[in-house]
């Protein structure tokens, strides 16, 4: 059973250029491998079996790991070759391509580019009216179709959408090569109150027992210790004065009660989990101001991974230059069977807990929480049964006719 050892795998630097993959036999690959990384040379997916040793390491310093590898007496062969130091010499002899891609950057540096399209993007639902509104405060911004994507005002913008847009809880106004995004996200919609000059009841929004209570407004139906059913009256804002009339309020109170409820959790014994550390298809895209230029051909996505970038400044002769390279990394789901322990799965079900506590519970003080661990054919199911007190009181408008 081979075994891995590549310890940078999660480390994303070098190999922009491109990789080679190689294979070897006898020797001693693993003082091979030793040597290497001592030496500062970046490996990846190293893997080891019996008496043979395989990887990938970038363009230039292959010849530095065929010379180790001959030192410590490890026949070594390369094997897939990939990436843009190939494609460089695949086309060395074409200088008509360098010439006009280096012809494409001047005259890209030279025009101003444009905005051609403006797109709104949101993992949430965004209304046509929320779009336009968005739309238009862009145009009030002076960005439209049309107009240089230069020196854009987008932090103006992005306060505008924010502050005029009532729903919108995050606004991010980016160019993105000739396209403008407008990623927004809306946040959850407020419960619908009662207007604060509309009467209105105060009833309870679940079954519990009343320990506090501080009423501002309208008359108190439930005394301290009392138990109220959902949607049982606690303050009326039908009141009499003094002189006996009627008067309709707005009531306003806090009403703390006490009431119980029962979770379960349940982990399994064996599962079989998604984990992303399978192989990794990496794409680059040369990038020049608000431009992008892929250095791969057909299309950057990749089924059943999970997606990571990051962008880097181009150097040239140790100075830097107004290129960068952006680097997306596609790393596949991998299935992996795990088996727990009784201790393993015990320590899962209180982290459960936790994560639903701290999702649920925030508003509510929990007074007790009694647990019972039963063990089952397949795993341990916990069950948790709380003493929670918090605010049950939720206006109910009083219909007049």
């Amino acid at each position: 059973m081979s075994k891995d050892r590549s310890g940078d795998s999660g480390k994303k630097t070098g190999m922009w250029l491109g990789s080679v993959e190689f294979s070897g036999i006898g020797g001693f690959p693993e003082k091979m491998t030793t040597a290497l990384m001592q030496k500062g040379i970046e490996l990846r997916r190293v893997r080891f079996g019996d008496g043979t040793v395989s990887g990938i390491v970038s363009p230039v310093d292959y010849w530095e790991t065929a010379q180790t590898a001959r030192r410590f007496g490890v026949r070594i062969k390369a094997g897939k070759r990939c990436g843009l130091y190939f494609t460089a010499i695949k086309y060395s002899r074409r200088i008509g391509l360098y010439i006009g891609f280096l012809a494409f950057i001047m005259i890209t540096a030279l025009n101003e580019s444009v905005i051609q399209d403006i797109e709104i993007i949101s993992s949430g639902t965004v209304t046509a009216a929320q779009r336009a509104q968005v739309v238009e405060i862009l145009d009030e911004c002076g960005i439209r179709e049309g107009t240089s994507s230069r020196h854009l005002d987008t932090t103006t913008a992005e306060r505008r959408i924010m502050l005029e847009v009532p729903e919108c809880s995050w606004v991010d106004v980016t160019c993105v090569g000739f396209r403008l995004e407008v990623a927004l996200e809306t946040g959850t919609p407020q419960p619908e109150m009662v207007a604060s000059d509309q009467p209105c009841n105060l009833i309870s929004d679940r079954d519990a027992v009343i320990i506090d209570h501080t009423v501002r407004a309208g008359a108190l139906v439930e005394e301290i210790g009392s138990g109220v059913p959902a949607g049982g009256l606690l303050v009326s804002g039908v009141v009499t004065d003094s002189a006996g009339n009627v008067i309709f309020k707005h009531a306003s109170a806090e009403i703390i009660g006490e009431f119980t409820e029962t979770r379960e959790f349940f982990v399994p014994y064996k599962e079989t989990v998604q984990i992303a550390d399978g192989e990794q298809t990496e794409f680059c895209w040369l990038v020049f101001q608000d431009d992008e230029y892929p250095l791969f051909f057909g299309n950057a996505e990749m089924d059943n991974a999970v997606y990571s970038e990051e962008t880097e400044v181009v150097r040239l002769f140790g100075q830097e230059t107004p290129l960068k390279l952006r680097r997306g990394t596609f790393t596949q789901w991998r299935s992996m069977d795990i088996t727990r322990s009784a201790d393993d799965c015990i320590a899962e079900l209180e982290r459960q807990q936790l994560a639903f506590e701290e999702n649920f519970y925030g508003d509510y003080e929990i007074y007790s929480a009694e647990k019972l661990a039963v063990p089952q054919e397949d795993g341990i199911k916990l069950t948790v049964t709380y003493t929670l007190r918090g605010n049950i009181a939720k206006e109910q408008a009083i219909e007049m006719s």
